[in-house]
């Protein structure tokens, strides 16, 4: 009987050292996916001749999203379908932007500024409520029973950490969605929230100056006081808890001790003018406060 030539001979001299007997597995793995060892051996080497793409290196280190829950639609903003009739695109007329893109008609001066936009046209999600799509907006996943997700804010706030005494995660003026919370991961990782609208009159970031009548000597020994508590506790008790406190305490002991990091918050530095070109509106105001933590 001719027997066949995998199951005959020295098995160790099938493969060479390259394509060992992992290899093997491999191709045994791929055979049930439909791929054949010349199939794969073919991949592989289509691998390797891949021509070197140009790489860039990262020049953003820092990001403000501007979330508009309930904002105007597609078709009378960023992608105004200039080649639909009327009665699907709106009552508004597009006009075409300095880069032969089309947009919205109310968005007449971001037309002349559109070479410094990359505008994303294809991104969409399938779900029908504004609940669901702001879970999947805010954490890049559809909502999941057994799961919950962190937002990209904390992710960033966990790979990135703080600069300059500075939270790395601020909402402003305040959290409006459990989506934006930290999810499975350790709640130091949550959104610092300013407790106040950025457009009101006696603007102020909430416990960012300690009392009045604590003084730095005060202070200090209640930072110390604990700190001894703390440790007993830690000794004691094994919890997340505290470990994410114990995170909180830093960071707002470095914001309020940083005259820098305060400064940051401070709105009223701005020019008016600038204020006023900005609009004295909530929206322009945030928009103002992002950029100078920014900066």
């Amino acid at each position: 009987m001719k027997m066949h030539p995998l199951c005959s001979g020295n098995h160790s001299q099938l493969f060479s050292n390259q394509q060992g007997r992992r290899d093997f597995l491999q191709v045994g793995a791929m055979a049930g996916l439909g791929i054949t060892l010349p199939q794969l051996l073919k991949l592989q080497a289509a691998a390797v001749n891949m021509p070197t793409v140009e790489t860039y290196k990262a020049v953003a280190t820092s990001i403000i999203h501007i979330y508009l829950p309930g904002g105007m639609a597609q078709h009378e903003s960023w992608d105004p379908k200039p080649y639909a009739s009327p009665d699907y695109r709106g009552p508004f007329s597009p006009i075409k932007g300095v880069t032969g893109e089309y947009v919205g008609e109310k968005f007449a001066h971001i037309s002349k500024i559109l070479d410094k936009i990359s505008i994303i046209r294809s991104m969409t999600h399938g779900e029908a409520a504004h609940e669901r799509g702001t879970h999947n907006m805010l954490t890049g996943y559809r909502p999941s029973p057994a799961v919950k997700f962190p937002s990209f804010g904390s992710i960033i706030s966990h790979e990135q950490g703080s600069r300059n005494n500075l939270p790395p995660y601020v909402a402003i003026p305040s959290v409006f969605a459990p989506e934006q919370g930290s999810g499975y991961m350790s709640s130091a990782y949550g959104p610092f929230a300013l407790g106040s609208d950025p457009a009101d009159k006696n603007f102020t970031v909430r416990d960012l100056a300690s009392p009045k009548d604590i003084d730095e000597k005060r202070f200090d020994r209640r930072r110390s006081l604990l700190a001894a508590v703390d440790e007993h506790f830690r000794a004691t008790e094994k919890s997340d808890g505290l470990s994410a406190m114990d995170s909180f305490y830093h960071a707002a002991y470095d914001l309020m001790s940083s005259t820098q990091a305060r400064e940051a918050f401070n709105l009223n530095a701005e020019p008016a003018k600038l204020r006023d070109e900005y609009g004295r509106s909530p929206a322009g105001q945030r928009f103002l406060l992002a950029r100078r933590l920014v900066e």
